[in-house]
Formats: C-alpha cells, structure tokens, sequence
C-alpha cells in the first residue's frame, strides 16, 4: 500500500477570524512550512539561491505530482496551537510545520496574534500522529 501525503492547516478557532483573514493565514503557514524544506545557498555576489532537492519517490515528489492535499483542522485556544506546534518539533523534526503570528493591523487591535500553523507537507501517517484527535474546521 502506498503512503499518502498531505499537509494540514489548523487555525485557533477561539479568535472567530472573518473567513477572508483565516483564508490568508492559513496560505501564509501553507507556504511558510512548505519554504521550510527549501536550502539556501549564499552566492559569492551576494544572492542567495534557493534549492529544492528530492528523489522521485519522496513525500515532496508525490505531493508535488499530486493534488497538494491540505486538511484544515481546529483547536480551541492558544495554548493548544503553541503545544501542537512544539510536540511536532520536539518529537518529529523532520517534518517542516510553521507557526504563523499576524501582526494585528486588521484585526487583533494591533495585537500581534498567533492564528494557525501548518505541518507538512509530509506523510500523511506521521502527521496524523499529532493531529489525529483534532476535528475538520
């Protein structure tokens, strides 16, 4: 049986985001985690290059050939976002995840807030390992 990949986006339900707010930050944590997997190399002139390596039967090449599949998932609080965000990187570093805190222009009262964070893409089975008692948003 094949593995399947995804990436999931969970967004704090407790801060009842207008849906065009929770639509950018859940792209800006999409393409934060997915930028994760980039390297960087500086060029002697300066620029910085990035590159994308992987063999064709990685989690990136099936993602990337695939359907880019993204679940959106909630929880109900801070806490609960800054604990998931922490357990993924403590006990799974290879997965790339990425915490998103918008700066409060629009929203927040100039607040700055965290909102959602993304893991993945990765294994869909490996992530479920941390997001598997979380609910569809």
């Amino acid at each position: 049986m094949e593995r399947s990949v995804k990436q999931v986006v969970v967004m704090r339900r407790d801060l009842n985001m207008r849906k065009g707010k929770m639509v950018a930050q859940g792209a800006h944590a999409s393409l934060g985690a997915f930028l994760k997997l980039f390297k960087k190399m500086e060029a002697g002139d300066g620029t910085v290059n990035l590159s994308l390596d992987y063999a064709p039967d990685s989690f990136l090449a099936q993602w990337l050939d695939g359907s880019f599949a993204k679940i959106c998932l909630y929880v109900d609080s801070k806490e609960d976002l800054v604990n998931l965000y922490r357990r993924v990187r403590e006990k799974a570093p290879q997965i790339p995840v990425d915490l998103v805190q918008d700066a409060g222009l629009t929203e927040f009262h100039g607040v700055p807030t965290l909102t959602c964070l993304a893991i993945g893409p990765y294994w869909a089975d490996e992530i479920n390992a941390f997001t598997g008692d979380l609910k569809l948003y």
